[in-house]
């Protein structure tokens, strides 16, 4: 009986670890100049839009939602892509 109930345990247990943790990418700020020189570069983030009625901002969106991931909260935006559905950057995390 005991061996049952903690199997039952486990099981629960197991399946609330595996929540999908959802970022704050609202958190993250996007601007063309370098970030403050307290934060320390985590790598080039990307945002895309998949279909070719996107938005510039949707793309722009993706990149946030990429960069708050990798626990970034400021993103210096290098680039864009010509149709306006894709954005490029330097991600940092800044105190």
């Amino acid at each position: 009986m005991k061996s049952r109930l903690l199997l039952a345990t486990l099981l629960v247990l197991s399946a609330c670890s595996h929540q999908p943790i959802v970022p704050e990418a609202k958190n993250v700020e996007i601007k063309r100049e370098n970030p403050p020189s307290d934060c320390k570069e985590i790598g080039r983030v990307v945002g895309q839009v998949r279909t070719t009625s996107g938005s510039i901002q949707q793309a722009i969106d993706d990149m946030k939602l990429d960069a708050a991931r990798k626990g970034a909260n400021y993103v210096r935006m290098e680039s864009t892509g010509a149709m306006g559905t894709s954005a490029q950057g330097t991600a940092y995390q800044c105190p």
